[in-house]
């Protein structure tokens, strides 16, 4: 059967309370973000047309929250990485949908995975100085293509040219005098959080339920997307999947 928007948000909403079920029963903190933060803050709830749920957990308990999710998630779910999927590349876990199958026609490279069910991103924030920031997403990006190389799932000419224009990039002196400790996420976004704006963390009405997110909202998504109250042009209020279909 395959779902409409509603039917989506609906089966990711019920996946999400579980995870976060999972990590504040064991004092885990995580915060919403991206889209997910931009639509508990414009719509309390999802944005409209998005089809996405993004968790973070600072790296410092990140290790502990897979191993919670491994083995914690109802049967239904599972936890998606390197140890469970042979071609993983991407650098943080995903928790998956065994229930249901998605097309993925606008991003085809997220198809590459044996399961193809419902998604929700569990991403790692990185505590790093000021300083660090602009390597740090430069390396990222470099073991990021690094993993996917060694998938097979780029060419070598393709890996050596990407990476040499990377390591082109890297900046030599990184003095760390007056630096200020920030979150960086690996992400092509703007969105560093530095620790007082991210904690303590803030409940965020999201449906008839709630989640934890950073303490001013307003500071990152503004970061992230400018004016993020104002609704993006109708062409571009796509959802990530193309169809979504509820296995019989």
């Amino acid at each position: 059967m395959k779902l409409d928007i509603k039917g989506v948000q609906s089966l990711l909403l019920k996946m999400a309370i579980e995870i976060r079920n999972i990590l504040e029963d064991n004092n885990i903190p995580y915060f919403i973000t991206y889209g997910t933060l931009l639509g508990a803050v414009r719509h309390e709830g999802f944005i409209p047309w998005d089809d996405d749920f993004d968790f973070y957990i600072t790296e410092d308990y990140y290790d502990e929250a897979i191993n919670l999710l491994r083995t914690h998630l109802p049967k239904r779910y599972f936890l998606e990485d390197e140890k469970s999927e042979p071609l993983y590349f991407h650098g943080w876990a995903h928790v998956k949908d065994n229930l249901t199958e998605v097309d993925f026609t606008l991003y085809p490279q997220d198809g590459i995975y044996n399961n193809k069910g419902l998604s929700i991103d569990i991403y790692k924030a990185y505590l790093r100085k000021e300083s660090q920031e602009h390597n740090f997403r430069i390396e990222q990006h470099i073991e990021y293509l690094t993993r996917k190389f060694t998938k097979g799932l780029i060419s070598e000419d393709l890996y050596h040219e990407k990476v040499n224009q990377l390591k082109s990039e890297l900046l030599k002196d990184q003095s760390e005098e007056n630096d200020k400790d920030v979150y960086v996420f690996p992400s092509i976004y703007n969105d560093r959080i530095y620790p007082d704006e991210l904690f303590p963390l803030s409940k965020y009405k999201f449906k008839d339920t709630y989640f934890l997110g950073p303490r001013n909202a307003d500071v990152f998504l503004h970061r992230c997307y400018g004016d993020y109250m104002k609704l993006p042009p109708v062409e571009k209020r796509k959802p990530h999947y193309s169809t979504v279909t509820l296995k019989d």
